[in-house]
């Protein structure tokens, strides 16, 4: 049975998408089409480009992604270290994008590399990024040009990298507006398989930063569970919604690799008697 893959964002959660993916491969299963969101962007281009997952895994399993990127260990310190620069920013009289200059310039070359330089055009199966326009807040899908690029867009999440510019607009994280992308593929396939890693609402705020990220995680579950519900009122039983078991698991957490891979294997062994069948 044919069948389209929506890969949702996370963060190193979406490092899940690995796992699944090479299950899939495992029993010759290849999606017709791809749409990815953020980490699922980033997988699932990579995927597209005909990247060997597993030496992938192997790659990512001897890098340390923190230090490379220079992230600190939580999302709540990367938000308050992204005010402070910001701050400093203002009072030296630079330009705002000037403070992730480096880190998205690092970040664009990772991506470069392992999309192996190719555009959108080129990726098989079709693949579709989905970013957010900053400054109308207009949902974004990326399926041409430079692949690297729109996969940066797509994962430019907010206080970790800056606005990625993209032709005549300035494009950030694709989970603002759409962290699981179904809509992208519901007419490219029989069957469409989206698979959730968003992460769940976490512990109790202590401080008015976690406030802040505990608001705005209520208002993206709110938004996604909406969308998953008018994807299903659609599709009905083409819909195959995948959940792979990552409680612990948090968005920086790129050091637990082997268990976000073991969860999406686990997540996939789930669902191919169905694709098979």
């Amino acid at each position: 049975m044919d069948f389209a893959l929506a890969l949702g964002g996370g963060g190193a959660r979406g490092l899940a998408h690995l796992g699944f993916l090479l299950e899939l491969g495992k029993q010759g299963l290849r999606p017709q089409a791809v749409a990815g969101t953020s980490m699922g962007a980033i997988v699932g281009g990579f995927y597209c480009a005909g990247q060997d997952l597993a030496r992938l895994c192997q790659i990512i399993a001897h890098l340390d992604l923190p230090s490379f990127f220079g992230l600190p260990k939580t999302h709540r310190t990367l938000v308050e270290q992204a005010v402070a620069a910001s701050f400093l920013e203002k009072l030296r009289g630079k330009p705002w994008w000037e403070a992730t200059a480096q880190r998205n310039s690092r970040f664009l070359a990772f991506l470069r590399l392992f999309t192996k330089g190719q555009r959108f055009e080129e990726l098989s199966p079709p693949f579709t990024a989905v970013a957010c326009d900053l400054l109308t807040g207009e949902e974004v899908r990326l399926h041409v040009g430079p692949a690297y690029l729109g996969i940066g867009a797509s994962a430019a999440l907010p206080g970790l990298l800056g606005p990625i510019r993209w032709r005549e607009r300035w494009l950030i994280d694709g989970g603002v507006v759409n962290n699981l992308p179904i809509d992208v593929v519901m007419d490219k396939a029989e069957r469409i398989v989206a698979v959730d890693v968003a992460a769940p609402l976490g512990t109790e705020p202590t401080t008015l930063v976690d406030v802040a990220l505990r608001a705005y995680g209520i208002t993206a579950r709110a938004l996604q569970e909406l969308q998953i519900s008018r994807a299903r009122e659609r599709l009905g039983e083409r819909l195959i919604l995948v959940k792979p078991e990552l409680p612990s698991l948090g968005l920086l957490d790129f050091h637990r690799l082997s268990e976000a891979v073991e969860a999406g294997r686990e997540a996939a062994k789930a669902v191919i008697p169905e694709l098979l069948g």
